[in-house]
């Protein structure tokens, strides 16, 4: 047959596996009308981690913010949980970073709320930038100082972090933070919220000036004060219609109960009407909850487990939310109980109900919640 036609790229292709180079070329051809990553002028090895992904087409907050940030202005973007935000700021960082260097030192940082929302980008960061040869740490509490400081000591070139333990990390180690250029606060909203603001303050002070800001809220802040917090130079601002809007593929149905039989409900909704295949989340107010209604669920035989952020981690902890997370996420039970705070950052993809066991305080709790 017609030999493949080549990628032009200035360097050799021969480690392009030809269905890659297929669907390049398909999506060239689609692409050039349609404005989408292809028109986006990124190099090789960027682009093709996304083709290897299987993006398509970006999403709309994807097409608003990358082409800005990859201008290198400072931006601040209100974009909803499973909008593709992630990809909105990795995809510029890997751009911008282009290789590994190691000499430098980190060039950019990712400040994460949760543990879990951190764990989640330094999968997707190993995932979609696998043909760029960066290297990234991860540096959060519950893990082992002794391994954050010898991740750190190999000069990595991305950090993602939680703002407490990289502080704690950074004092210990007298990290200067001097070579970064690239600084994203993820759930920004969350950031300010949890209390982190004296750590992020300390941050951002041992941050050399002249480095791009991006913060992602799932919220239109109140406080713009924080935006000056943040260090941002003249930012520019991108919200979709973000705020009361629930995706319009989403079905609701509200169930009005006694408190004393939204247990029964609870069984009877898991076993009868949920579909045996199903991935459900279940949202309950409290640790106790979470802890109650898997024992019940358990004794019942539905394949639950569930996760709860506690702020006093010990090993154990961690290895337990650990292993139930994945239990869910690959399928080994179908149903995970969950409060607010650790699912915050969950991006569990295929997820087919959100169960509100109990309600959540504010309503742009539900827009999370059900936005997975």
């Amino acid at each position: 047959g017609r030999p493949l036609p080549t990628f032009p790229t200035s360097e050799c292709t021969s480690d392009v596996e030809p269905d890659t180079r297929e669907m390049v070329r398909a999506q060239n051809k689609k692409k050039k009308k349609s404005g989408g990553f292809q028109s986006m002028g990124l190099s090789y090895p960027v682009f093709k981690g996304i083709m290897k992904k299987g993006y398509k087409v970006p999403t709309p907050i994807q097409r608003k913010t990358i082409p800005v940030i990859l201008d290198g202005k400072d931006m601040v973007a209100m974009a909803r949980t499973g909008s593709g935000k992630t990809a909105c700021f990795l995809i510029p960082m890997f751009e911008r970073l282009k290789t590994r260097s190691a000499q430098t030192g980190a060039r950019a940082l990712i400040l994460s709320p949760t543990r879990e929302l951190a764990l989640q980008t330094m999968k997707f960061t190993k995932e979609l930038g696998k043909f760029t040869g960066l290297k990234t740490a991860l540096i959060l509490g519950g893990d082992k100082m002794e391994d954050q400081f010898s991740a750190l000591h190999e000069n990595p070139d991305i950090i993602i972090a939680t703002p407490g333990r990289l502080m704690h990390v950074a004092v210990e180690m007298n990290l200067k933070l001097q070579s970064v250029e690239y600084v994203v606060f993820d759930e920004a909203d969350r950031l300010f919220e949890m209390g982190f603001a004296e750590q992020l303050q300390e941050i951002i002070s041992r941050l050399p000036g002249g480095h791009q800001t991006l913060l992602f809220y799932a919220t239109l802040p109140k406080m713009l004060v924080e935006f000056a917090r943040a260090g941002l130079t003249e930012p520019v601002l991108i919200r979709l219609d973000v705020d009361a809007k629930l995706n319009e593929q989403l079905k609701t149905s509200f169930f009005l109960v006694r408190e004393d039989t939204k247990a029964a409900v609870l069984l009877h909704l898991l076993r009868n009407v949920v579909r045996p295949q199903d991935q459900t989340v279940v949202f309950v107010a409290t640790k106790h909850h979470a802890e109650y209604l898997s024992e019940l669920l358990t004794t019942q035989r539905v394949s639950c487990a569930h996760i709860y952020s506690a702020h006093i981690y010990s090993a154990l902890d961690q290895t337990a939310r650990k292993i139930n997370l994945a239990k869910f996420t690959h399928g080994k039970c179908s149903t995970l109980i969950v409060t607010d705070l650790a699912a915050r950052g969950l991006d569990i993809p295929l997820l087919d109900n959100v169960i509100n066991f109990s309600f959540p305080a504010k309503g742009k709790l539900f827009l999370h919640r059900v936005g997975k």
